[in-house]
């Protein structure tokens, strides 16, 4: 068992999603296969579609400044996010976040040894959350409905940046948590890769701290099944973060309930944006601008 482990951990976890199919749903690509193209699901990093639509978005208009020749540099983003995790280290039980990081890293690296399978916390990178942390203070969202949660990383930056705000923001979230459980033999499996997994013991975004949980709602279950009831019950989205199913069908699906209560100057944030080209296509067809951050995240601007 332990030599088998320890093969498969000298493998990597990159090696491990190239031997997964190039085609992952319906229009959907597995950016780690050798056939995978970025021009088929139009993921330019940098680009701003649409640069010419009208907008009165604030946030865009940022964007739009820094932008040449259609392209935002990655090294314009530099002081902007040191500025942000800065910002987010004055916030009160901030230092939480960081120490639950190194936590699940920790955990996920001892699982991934003991049953040679690869364990992933399924979170944003820190430049991600930090650009999603930027996104907040500068739109200052009072109602953010985020789809995909896991351990948290990206919604405990969202919260942070709702605090410092100081407007009484919210983050209403859609979870269906997958908790690693050593008596399941599903759990187990070597070589497989767990692409979301919540150390044992704990529960979707548990990363937010705990002085903050009043700003944190989280119902766990299918977002096919829980989303429409959401908007329904709300009365204006302010700003939407997509991190659940990454399939190009069920993310077009998000995108079209949303929009029943979003209004001009929302965002539309999605994560992992390589696989599929929903974003931008939910983009061209709403007639408004959007981004390309580092070829991780998206956002249109409404």
């Amino acid at each position: 068992m332990h030599v088998e482990a320890n093969a498969v951990q000298e493998e990597g976890l990159e090696a491990a999603l190239r031997r997964l199919p190039l085609m992952l749903d319906a229009r959907t690509y597995n950016t780690s296969h050798p056939d995978y193209d970025a021009t088929r699901v139009r993921n330019h990093p940098g680009k701003v579609f649409n640069l010419d639509a009208p907008s009165s978005n604030s946030v865009y208009a940022q964007i739009k400044g820094m932008c040449r020749e259609g392209t935002v540099a990655d090294t314009d983003w530099d002081q902007i996010l040191d500025e942000a995790l800065a910002d987010a280290r004055t916030v009160p039980h901030a230092d939480r976040v960081f120490e639950r990081r190194s936590c699940i890293e920790i955990c996920l690296a001892d699982l991934g040894r003991t049953y040679g399978a690869h364990y992933v916390g399924g979170w944003v990178n820190l430049s991600d959350a930090l650009f999603l942390y930027w996104l907040v203070r500068q739109s200052r969202p009072m109602v953010i409905v985020q789809t995909g949660v896991c351990n948290g990383l990206s919604s405990a930056f969202m919260v942070l940046a709702l605090v410092k705000n100081g407007d009484g923001g919210r983050l209403r979230a859609i979870d269906l948590p997958q908790v690693f459980d050593g008596n399941d033999a599903a759990w187990t499996i070597p070589g497989k890769v767990y692409g979301t997994t919540i150390p044992a013991g704990k529960r979707s975004g548990w990363m937010v701290p705990d002085a903050y949980r009043n700003r944190f709602d989280v119902q766990v279950g299918d977002a096919k099944a829980l989303l429409p009831g959401l908007v329904e019950g709300l009365p204006a989205i302010d700003m939407f973060f997509h991190d659940s199913d990454h399939s190009y069908n069920h993310m077009m699906f998000e995108f079209n309930e949303i929009k029943r209560r979003t209004r001009a100057g929302s965002l539309v944030v999605a994560d992992d944006i390589s696989w599929n080209s929903s974003l931008w296509d939910f983009a061209d067809a709403e007639g408004v601008p959007s981004y390309n951050f580092k070829g991780a995240v998206g956002v249109a601007f409404l």
